[in-house]
């Protein structure tokens, strides 16, 4: 039981950041956790994992749908269970993200495919679920699709600083860089080759970063050093 006066009541609304752990499962397996102690009360090994809460910036599709309704009508400090359905998840499995493939395209990129691999094909991520007769099937669905999973959720804080709230959401839509804060205006220092056009940040990333952080702080401009 959560002590009632550790709690910090919260309402959540659109743009609010909050940080939590969590621990998902999905057919009593574990898929994904941020919590170290959880990790070792389920017997895993720990030295080669890394262990950060999770941001939920509220309205912004940080996590799954189901998995910010719940954590919008918790509070700081509490802990709760949930089960989140397929359609609140990753959605239903669709027979149309599975794909075939003529073997020799492979081939000809020197790739050598094997039952299980996971692989990228253009700007998607696909599994590989046969292989045979010159052909090769690839399962473009998420691997969670179509699941209905249950998490353990605990709200370890809401972050109101608005360089910390900026900083949140350039870690977790960037994760690399530099971030500086002058008055207004926050800059990203994005360093990259000239020439080197596939390091370069898509435009649609930063219109993300710059519209979220001046939407939810007092920053009034996001400059990208590039």
């Amino acid at each position: 039981m959560v002590n009632p006066d550790l709690l910090f009541v919260i309402t959540m609304e659109k743009g609010d950041l909050v940080l939590v752990d969590y621990v998902g499962r999905a057919n009593g397996d574990i898929f994904d956790l941020s919590n170290k102690e959880k990790a070792k009360e389920e017997g895993l090994d720990t030295s080669q994992l890394d262990f950060e809460p999770v941001p939920v910036l509220v309205g912004e599709e940080y996590v799954i749908p189901g998995f910010e309704d719940a954590v919008k009508e918790m509070e700081v400090g509490q802990e709760k269970e949930f089960t989140v359905s397929a359609e609140d998840g990753y959605g239903e499995r669709e027979s149309e993200d599975i794909e075939t493939y003529p073997e020799k395209e492979f081939n000809k990129q020197d790739v050598n495919v094997s039952v299980g691999d996971t692989l990228m094909v253009g700007r998607r991520q696909g599994r590989v679920i046969s292989k045979g007769s010159g052909r090769v099937r690839i399962d473009f669905n998420h691997p969670l699709a179509g699941k209905e999973l249950d998490y353990w959720v605990k709200v370890l804080e809401k972050v109101e600083d608005d360089e910390e709230k900026a900083e949140t959401i350039f870690d977790y839509r960037l994760g690399h860089g530099e971030i500086e804060f002058d008055g207004d205006t926050v800059t990203i220092i994005h360093e990259h080759d000239e020439e080197d056009h596939q390091h370069e940040l898509p435009d649609q990333l930063k219109d993300a970063i710059s519209r979220e952080i001046t939407d939810y702080t007092d920053f009034e401009e996001v400059v990208f050093d590039e």
